[in-house]
C-alpha cells in the first residue's frame, strides 16, 4: 500500500507529470513526421492536422487515465513508470512494499488501437440512451458486415436506435462490435461494426458528436475516398429527420462541418 504522507504524494505527482510528458514526447514524433512529408510534399495538408488531431487525442486520454488513477490506483501509475523506465524496480519496492508484476498496469502510456474499443462501447452507450445514433464507419475493412453496395465507401454513415421502426431486435453494443440488423428499402441485413473501424458517431438531429481523430481513414480527412451511392428515396437532411418506417438503416451523408472534435 502507498503511503500518502507528503513526500511520497509529491514523488507520485512528479511521475504523473512524467508519463504525461513522456506521452506527449512519443506522440510528437508522428507529428514531425506527418509534418516533414506536407513540407516535402508527399503528404496532403489536411493529412498533417489529421496527425496533429490524433496527437491531440492520444495525449488528452492518457491525460484523463492518469489523473483518474492518482486518487485509487497510485500504485498503477507508479508500475507504469517503471515500464517505461521512468522509475527505477527498487524505488518501486520501497514505494510499493510490492514488486513490480504484483501490480496492475493503468495502461497509461496504451495505444489508442487498444483503448478505441472500451472507449468507443461507452462512448455508443451513452448517445443510445439519448436516442437513435449515426454511426460512422469505414466500411472497407474486412470484419465489417454492411451490405455489398456499401462496403468499398471509407465514410459510411448508418443509423442504429432502440426506439426506431421497424426495431432493430438484435441491437448489440459489446467489446467488439455495435450490430443490430437495419432494414435498408424494406429488406433487412445484419451488420456488424467493429470498433476498430468506427470512427465518429453523434446523436441524430444535434450539431456535436463525437470523433476519434486516430481511426479517421486518411482518405477521408484529405476528401478523397469513394462514397457509396445513396439508396433510392434516402438525402442528406439538414437537419436530419427521422427515418421513414421501412427504413430502419437509413444511409446518412453530412458535411464533415457537423462533426466536431469533442474536448
Amino acid at each position: 500500500m502507498l503511503e500518502r504522507d507528503p513526500k511520497t504524494l509529491a514523488r507520485l505527482q512528479a511521475v504523473v507529470t512524467a508519463l504525461i510528458e513522456h506521452r506527449v514526447s512519443t506522440s510528437l514524433v508522428d507529428v514531425e513526421r506527418a509534418l516533414a512529408r506536407w513540407r516535402n510534399g508527399s503528404h496532403s495538408a489536411l493529412a498533417a492536422h489529421g496527425a496533429v488531431l490524433r496527437h491531440a487525442a492520444r495525449c488528452e486520454r492518457t491525460v484523463e487515465r492518469v489523473t483518474a488513477a492518482a486518487g485509487d490506483r497510485p500504485e498503477g501509475i507508479l508500475r507504469d513508470a517503471v515500464d517505461a523506465g521512468l522509475m527505477a524496480p527498487e524505488e518501486f519496492v520501497l514505494l510499493v512494499g510490492k514488486q513490480p508484476e504484483e501490480i496492475a498496469s493503468i495502461d497509461a502510456l496504451r495505444d489508442e488501437d487498444d483503448a478505441s474499443a472500451p472507449d468507443k462501447k461507452r462512448t455508443l452507450e451513452a448517445l443510445l440512451s439519448r436516442g437513435p445514433v449515426l454511426v460512422h464507419v469505414d466500411a472497407r475493412r474486412a470484419e465489417v458486415n454492411v451490405p455489398p453496395r456499401f462496403r468499398a465507401d471509407a465514410s459510411l454513415v448508418l443509423r442504429f436506435g432502440f426506439n426506431l421502426s421497424p426495431a432493430i431486435t438484435d441491437l448489440v453494443v459489446d467489446d467488439d462490435a455495435i450490430a443490430g440488423t437495419l432494414t435498408f428499402g424494406g429488406q433487412p441485413f445484419r451488420c456488424i461494426l467493429p470498433w476498430t473501424a468506427v470512427y465518429a458517431a453523434m446523436v441524430e438531429g444535434e450539431q456535436r458528436g463525437t470523433v476519434w481523430p486516430e481511426d479517421v481513414p486518411e482518405d477521408v480527412l484529405t476528401g478523397g475516398a469513394e462514397a457509396s451511392p445513396m439508396p433510392a428515396g434516402v438525402s442528406a437532411p439538414a437537419p436530419i429527420a427521422a427515418a421513414p418506417a421501412e427504413d430502419s438503416g437509413k444511409v446518412v451523408k453530412r458535411a464533415a462541418s457537423h462533426l466536431k472534435l469533442v474536448e
